[in-house]
Parts: C-alpha cells; structure tokens; sequence
C-alpha cells in the first residue's frame, strides 16, 4: 500500500504555532514549582518539538491526535526514511505510544477473531479506518461491509483513499457524524463497534456512560462492542516501562503540552459504566504495562 498523504489541516508550519509556543514558554517560564535546570531542559525539548511535523501538531493541538497521525505513531511511521531524534524517542520509547501501538493490535486480534462472512462492522471515529482495512481476513469470510464514521472530513478522505487502496471501496461506507448521534442515525446497525480515543478526551462520566449506551443502541441484538480507555496509575505494571521514556512522556506531554486526552478509568469503573449503559458480559485485554486497556463487551 503506497503512504497516505495528509493534508493541510494535518500539516502545521512553524508559523502556525507561535503563540502557542510563546504562551508554553512563557508559562514554564513563571512556573516557580519548576527548578531552573528543569526549565532548561522542558525548553529545549519545546525547540526541538518545533522541527518535525508530528512535534508542531501536537504543540498546535496539545498533545492531542488526528486521524492521520494516529496511523503515523502506530503504522506510518516506518515509511519514514529517518526520524528527528526527539520524534524517535517519542514513537520508540514512550509507554503512552507504545501501549497505543499495542492496543492497536489488540484490536486486531478480536476483529480477526469476531468479523464473519456477512456481517457489518463499524469504526467510530474511524481516523483512516487502518483498524479494519489493515486486517488479513480469511478468504472464507465474505460479503462485509465496514463503516466509517467520524467528525474529521480530512480522516474520513484519507479512510477512502485506504479502502481504495486496498481494493475495498466497494465495501466500505462512510459517514461525517458525532458518535453520541449513532443510534439515532444507525439503530440496531451493526454487529461489532469498534470504537477508541473518545472517552480518553472526555471528563465527564456520566456522557461517557451514554456514549456506551448509544453504542449498545446501534448494535445488533447480540452484538459485540470492542473498546479502549486508559488505566490508573496504580493499576500500572510499573516493572514494564522504562523509567527515562516515562520522564520524557510527562515532560513532553504533561509538563509541556498539558495533554487534554488525560482522563483515566479503572477497568472496574468502565465495567461498571458499560453495565449500566445494558451491556452484561464484559471481558478486559491488558497490554503489557497496563496502561491503554481493550474491551469486549456484549
């Protein structure tokens, strides 16, 4: 498959991010909790962010990801030539990237495992849908269709350059729509939702719970619903991240760009959430060190 191209929205240039690096420095800056050494360093890593393309989105949209670069940190990446060290360092060793990667795969195993001959499968939000067009289905499992849906246009052009790519457009549909509008668009729609990235972004509880029930709204009867959330800490396996990758990912994402994707939930309190919102059997797949969680839930 040739490289997805992004476009411009996808693209910042150092122009774009002046004020807000102007505002990030001038915050660690005045910061007095942070010691001059420190300061020094936080800094340097924010000059550095500014020279890679990947650094400048997310000085732009603090930490945050879009559907394409998404696909970059998990998939894209090693088309790349060469990387800006910093950028290296960040999609190699950072536990936060690395549990992301590995989610990912996660989520492979269950689709492989769960997508059979006529069945609809649908992706919110969908990014460029690598989580299904990336998969090696059986040729036994015939007449799917995938479903697309996301607030981004620029995603959803980049998932319909992928399906046609990949020979799939045929099969695969396409829809610009707000995940909590899904079982109003698409009741008793599907049966298996994948769904990832939403809830990290989302405070409040009680809309994540509605999220899970409008998602169980627009499966079929007996359908399955494949997620994600991110764990406490104290539910981390600490022994399994590297100590120096977790400084540079709090300094980079925490310190720096006060990442707005940080809202953790134990695996308890999502099972609880998704029992309330009418799911019964729930089944939770840890990666490695415990961080980016998956679910099944029916």
């Amino acid at each position: 498959m040739k490289s997805l191209t992004h476009e411009t929205s996808d693209k910042i240039a150092l122009e774009d991010i002046f004020f807000e690096c102007q505002n990030i420095s001038q915050r660690l800056s005045q910061d007095r909790s942070i010691d001059e050494l420190t300061k020094e360093r936080l800094l340097t890593y924010l000059n550095q962010l500014k020279d890679f393309e990947l650094g400048r989105f997310f000085i732009k949209n603090q930490g945050a990801l879009s559907g394409y670069w998404t696909y970059y940190i998990i998939l894209g990446f090693t088309e790349v030539p060469s990387l800006h060290p910093l950028e290296e360092a960040i999609i190699t060793t950072a536990p936060s990237v690395l549990a992301t990667r590995q989610r990912f795969h996660i989520f492979q195993s269950l689709l492989q495992k769960n997508i059979q001959s006529n069945t609809v499968t649908c992706s919110v939000p969908c990014g460029v849908m690598a989580d299904l067009l990336t998969l090696d289905l059986p040729e036994t499992v015939e007449n799917i269709r995938f479903v697309g849906i996301d607030l981004d246009q620029v995603s959803l052009d980049l998932a319909r350059d992928m399906a046609a790519s990949k020979g799939k457009s045929q099969s695969c549909h396409f829809f610009r729509e707000n995940a909590w509008d899904l079982a109003s668009n698409h009741p008793a729609a599907f049966d298996l939702i994948t769904t990832n990235g939403l809830n990290i972004y989302e405070a409040d509880d009680d809309k994540v719970t509605d999220l899970y029930r409008v998602l169980r709204t627009a499966l079929k009867p007996g359908g399955k619903l494949i997620g994600s959330a991110l764990s406490l800490p104290q539910e981390w396996a600490v022994s399994k991240i590297n100590a120096d990758a977790l400084n540079l990912q709090r300094a980079i994402f925490i310190q720096i760009l006060q990442a707005t994707w940080s809202h953790f939930r134990s695996a308890d309190q999502t099972t609880r959430q998704l029992n309330t919102a009418g799911f019964d059997a729930v089944e939770i797949h840890w990666d490695d060190a415990h961080l980016f969680y998956s679910f099944e839930a029916m």
